[in-house]
């Protein structure tokens, strides 16, 4: 019976394995790997909770059969070696099995909580990535007290594994997604989903009955710059003016890097007054913020509005023409 149990689990989680490496997404995965749980455990309820380094806190992944109250109780729980089960496994590196949570030390706190979930035994996992980081912690409850045979230890550390797999691909993934459509100095978007972004913009609630404006920047003399202060201070350069359009944009404004030294965004405004403020307005913090070491670098900024049928390539030429008219008149000081 144990090695049939033993078999049926390693069977399950090649399958899972194998979905996730079609494109099981993570929601899908989370159901699946909840259902199989409580399929292979019986009458116990699953549980999958997600540290955030930073905070060092546990916040809920997964775990739709515990009582909501019980898992709004939970949310953000530091761990720590005396906390809970789930709050010492993440920080030991290593399970905490409880088999009677009304007799335990780590759950006394929490007791009167636990009772009203009628929760009375809590097998928890760490679930640690490849370079050996703490990424949550992977747990099982039962409604009775309750020890694991050395077989279901051994199963709730191989699902713990499988999820440990999934967190890592789920974030390469992102990454790859990100750095495909992102410029990997300014993490502006690239010209490519720059358009597409822009696009969605025009398709979404945002843009109803409002103006889509471009604006054009281009970095003055950036050639110059290179060549006399070198390619970090440049580098430099291109961050400030990328982090600044972020700072003053709206939610909804899409910003690319267009060309080495030339950004553009995409943005709705409810009317073709206000994108002009806002032009003068981001002219205004570009030349506060390049006011670096005592030396004034510059932008020249070009702004084209148009609200019907609106076509994102003559826009953007538009800008771009109303940008060179900025910097032949600085040509003319």
């Amino acid at each position: 019976m144990d090695q049939e149990f033993l078999l049926e689990a390693h069977r399950s989680v090649n399958s899972l394995l194998k979905k996730l490496a079609l494109g099981l997404d993570r929601q899908a995965l989370n159901k699946k790997v909840i259902a199989l749980t409580e399929d292979l455990f019986g009458k116990r309820k699953a549980s999958i909770l997600l540290l955030d380094p930073s905070t060092q806190r546990l916040h809920l992944e997964s775990a739709p059969n515990l009582p909501d109250f019980y898992n709004e109780a939970i949310e953000g729980v530091k761990i720590g070696v005396g906390i809970g089960s789930c709050g010492a496994a993440a920080a030991l590196k290593k399970p905490v099995i409880v088999s009677n949570i009304n007799e335990h030390p780590n759950w006394s706190l929490f007791l009167a909580l636990t009772q009203r979930a009628n929760l009375h035994a809590c097998w928890s996992v760490p679930i640690i990535s490849s370079h050996n980081q703490v990424l949550g912690t992977f747990a099982i409850y039962s409604d009775l007290p309750s020890s694991p045979g050395e077989l279901e230890t051994e199963i709730l550390e191989l699902l713990a594994s499988l999820y440990s797999v999934a967190l890592e691909k789920f974030a390469m993934e992102t990454q790859l997604n990100f750095y495909a459509n992102r410029d990997s100095l300014t993490h502006c978007y690239n010209r490519r989903a720059l358009f597409s972004e822009a696009k969605k913009v025009m398709d979404g609630e945002c843009f109803s009955g409002k103006v889509m404006s471009c604006l054009f920047v281009d970095i003055d003399k950036f050639k110059f710059i290179n060549d006399n202060f070198g390619h970090k201070f440049g580098d430099q350069i291109l961050t400030t003016v990328a982090d600044t359009l972020s700072s003053v944009s709206s939610p909804c404004s899409k910003i690319g890097r267009y060309g080495g030294d030339e950004f553009v965004i995409f943005s709705c405004f409810t009317s073709e007054e206000v994108a002009q403020n806002y032009y003068l307005a981001l002219n205004s913090k570009l030349k506060e913020v390049l006011l670096i070491n005592e030396m004034q670098f510059s932008v020249s900024v070009g702004l084209a509005c148009a609200k019907d049928e609106v076509n994102l390539d003559q826009l953007i030429t538009l800008a771009d023409k109303n940008m060179y008219k900025v910097k032949q008149a600085k040509s003319k000081w």
